[in-house]
């Protein structure tokens, strides 16, 4: 992910409890070096929780945005821009676990649920894909 974001010009990475160590040499190594230039903290630590750290970052002013690939959910492209069709200045993606993905609580705490649209028959596209598409959506946003 960490290269996905470096060549998005994704400014920072968040991680939740749970998530793997960045500075784990495997992860240094297929990052290409990026998690060692591309800021990154972790939610939930001990004095405060990812609900209220979402919080402070609406307060900063973020439009949140979580992924899902529930058919339900706003088209991603549609999630970046307000309904003038401006994009947010800023904007946290929310992407969660392979798998299990986000979960019902952490998208409620979110302004929008997004989707990448997909072919018929797949349900779903892994964490660094999905990231680096809505990376991209994101750049594309504000040209």
């Amino acid at each position: 992910m960490f290269r996905n974001a470096a060549g998005m010009g994704v400014d920072a990475i968040l991680f939740g409890n749970g998530c793997a160590d960045p500075l784990y040499r495997r992860v240094v190594r297929v990052s290409m070096g990026h998690v060692l230039r591309t800021p990154f903290a972790h939610f939930g630590g001990k004095r405060t929780t990812w609900q209220r750290e979402l919080e402070e970052l609406k307060d900063a002013g973020f439009h949140l945005v979580s992924l899902t690939p529930h058919p339900e959910a706003d088209h991603l492209a549609d999630a970046l821009v307000d309904a003038t069709g401006r994009p947010y200045d800023k904007v946290a993606l929310l992407v969660g676990a392979e798998g299990p993905g986000l979960t019902e609580h952490a998208m409620r705490a979110t302004d929008v649920r997004a989707r990448i649209p997909m072919a018929p028959g797949t349900d779903s596209l892994n964490l660094a894909t999905s990231a680096a598409i809505a990376f991209y959506e994101r750049d594309r946003s504000l040209r």
